[in-house]
């Protein structure tokens, strides 16, 4: 159902904006309709989206604060209550390769260092072999402890850990650099893996994520990068655990703006723009542009193929004071037709090259004849 939504409303978005481009002296403005009733075996077309015709400026006060709050944004950015993560206080885990120093006061029978070998365990003299794979430094001690009771009075048991090489954490995705951190005994938070990654959250490249998942311990979490740097909780900023694997997604927050502008492309929520202030951003031609007909048109989220369109003129300067307190949201595109002079000049360009018109002058041209024009 989901699939159907999204690549019909995309269609209709496409023919929409090419026919407004490819059909000059057609009038394209957009007319308010329902949708058809008759939706049978899960086939849909532009005939089944409803649109919403709303002009900006004729908008109450309410409601521009109700279309300018990013109901669904809000929902994906929510702190989320992951105790087994936020409240995860970190330790070293010890594994394969790691490097520890035992030392067994009153006796050096055990004294020495040990490499975890390939699964993860030690072979002490006279004890044998013992599986730490999996265990903290803490854990390791009582562990160790408990087996040289058999062989020792009251033993007092000494453990470091010499090198740190098996503990990993991994940032992919929708980064500047994809790395492997490794881990040792110092935590290090989200915000400095990030920062290691390369992540900028000022950056002007806004192509890169801010939002994603934490796969840990068989589980996986969603988290939001930007949370943690504006530090909206300090949970966000949670510490990494062996093993976690964080996956940044590419940003999909953006604004497609087409049409009369001097700037056309993509553009961000994040940045907080209003209508006008994206206006501004992107530059209106003054000479080839609608002013009186700048399109928003934005997809309504909890509703099944129903789209609104929003309409400003900005044709007169005070309704820039509406488009002020109108912000701009993911997935919204702003398209500004073209006027209808400009629009029959293209037809004119498009035909001249094309088709046989004016060819009947050329008779007379050719013969260095003037035609009268009166």
């Amino acid at each position: 159902m989901k699939f159907f939504k999204k690549n019909y409303i995309q269609l209709f978005i496409i023919l929409f904006l090419s026919g407004c481009a490819t059909l000059p002296g057609i009038n394209e403005d957009i007319e308010e309709k329902l949708p058809n009733e008759n939706l049978a075996n899960g086939e849909y077309s532009i005939n089944d989206v409803k649109i919403n015709i709303l002009k900006i400026n004729t908008l109450s006060q309410n409601k521009l604060n109700d279309y300018s709050k990013d109901k669904f944004n809000d929902l994906e950015n929510n702190i989320k209550n992951y105790a087994e993560v936020y409240d995860y206080k970190y330790e070293y885990i010890l594994g394969p390769s790691d490097v520890i120093n035992i030392n067994l006061t009153e006796t050096d029978d055990l004294d020495g260092v040990y490499e975890l070998n390939e699964i993860g365990m030690i072979d002490l003299p006279f004890v044998g072999k013992v599986q730490l794979d999996g265990l903290t430094k803490d854990d390791a001690h009582n562990l160790l402890t408990e087996i040289i009771k058999n062989f020792y009075i009251n033993p007092d048991l000494q453990i470091n850990i010499e090198e740190y090489n098996s503990s990993k954490a991994y940032i992919v995705g929708a980064v500047r650099n994809q790395i492997t951190i490794s881990l040792d005994q110092e935590p290090i938070t989200l915000i400095e893996a990030a920062i290691q990654a390369n992540f900028n959250p000022t950056a002007e490249d806004k192509i890169f994520g801010t939002s994603g998942l934490l796969r840990r311990d068989g589980e996986v979490y969603k988290i939001n990068l930007n949370n943690a740097f504006k530090n909206k909780d300090t949970k966000e900023n949670f510490s990494l655990k062996k093993d976690d694997v964080v996956f940044i997604d590419q940003n999909a927050n953006s604004i497609h703006v087409f049409g009369e502008v001097t700037e056309p492309g993509t553009y961000f929520p994040d940045m907080n723009y209003s209508l006008t202030e994206l206006l501004s951003s992107v530059g209106i031609n003054q000479l080839t542009a609608n002013a009186e007909k700048v399109y928003v048109i934005r997809e309504k989220y909890d509703s099944f193929l129903e789209i609104d369109v929003f309409q400003l003129d900005i044709k007169n300067p005070i309704n820039l004071v509406a488009g002020k307190k109108f912000k701009i949201k993911k997935g919204d595109i702003v398209f500004i037709p073209p006027t209808e002079i400009v629009k029959w000049n293209r037809t004119i360009s498009l035909l001249l090259p094309q088709t046989n018109l004016f060819n009947s002058y050329n008779p007379i041209v050719r013969n260095n004849l003037k035609p009268a024009f009166r």
